[in-house]
């Protein structure tokens, strides 16, 4: 059996771990008040004060755990938020973590949200599953090459460590790029795998040696530019996009002009 490509480490899974053996290892690591505290919220954060608009609908493709879609929701109370991930373990833990946080009455059935403007309309086809939900912040399980939501309904897409991943890369950002909303931005994030050694260093100077192994594991199985390039050429975006160095990641920004 080949084996299976894990956005959460960056390479490949654990021969001695089955994939939902390491799903569950990286939820028990990573969805903390620490992690929340020190990585997730500042991350958002950035991106908020690095944009000069308020996004209304976000969707956080490859949203795993659903801590940065959580983290979105909760300082834009006013936003739709979407966390997408083709994984029921991580949407189900997702799904257990906000369920927790509310009472049985604040749910509502999703053929009855109306916004000020009617119907929300977000899907295409709304998912059978989908009976329940807390109205602002929902996850679910999707294939980032076939959205099921209808065009132009996203003004902020996020991608965290997860685009390398995608089995099919060109026609996912089709896909995103179909619906962005226009003026709004797609922002993809990744180790940057052609970091010179003494940026490296300096970088990652005051970290503990096995946070700098794990960093070092992941630049190494990271794309290189080139390679983006590609992709972004093939799904006709090259003209929408720019790719910059970030410390130690590298962001792809994909924009949706206005009509």
């Amino acid at each position: 059996m080949r084996m299976q490509e894990d956005a959460v480490l960056g390479c490949k899974l654990s021969k001695s771990l089955s994939f939902s053996q390491d799903e569950e290892l990286y939820i028990s690591t990573s969805d903390t008040k620490i992690k929340m505290t020190e990585d997730y919220a500042p991350f958002v954060d950035k991106i908020l004060n690095d944009i000069s608009y308020i996004p209304r609908s976000i969707l956080d493709l490859g949203c795993g755990p659903g801590y940065i879609a959580r983290r979105f929701s909760e300082v834009l109370p006013d936003a739709m938020v979407f966390g997408v991930d083709k994984s029921s373990i991580m949407i189900n833990h997702a799904n257990n973590v906000i369920n927790k946080s509310l009472k049985k009455n604040n749910y509502i059935s999703c053929s009855e949200y109306e916004t000020e403007g009617g119907s929300f309309g977000m899907f295409e086809k709304e998912p059978d599953y989908l009976h329940y939900y807390e109205p602002r912040l929902q996850y679910m399980i999707a294939d980032s090459a076939k959205l099921p939501f209808c065009n132009l309904k996203f003004d902020l897409i996020i991608l965290k460590g997860t685009y390398k991943c995608l089995e099919n890369k060109v026609d996912s950002l089709k896909e995103m790029y179909r619906v962005l909303s226009h003026g709004g931005e797609i922002f993809i994030y990744e180790f940057r795998k052609d970091i010179p050694e003494e940026e490296f260093a300096l970088l990652t100077k005051h970290m503990k040696p096995q946070k700098v192994k794990s960093l070092r594991r992941k630049l190494n199985c990271s794309l290189d530019i080139e390679e983006y390039e590609n992709y972004l050429s093939e799904a006709g975006l090259t003209k929408f996009s720019l790719i910059e160095r970030d410390g130690l990641d590298l962001k792809i920004t994909i924009k949706k002009l206005h009509l």
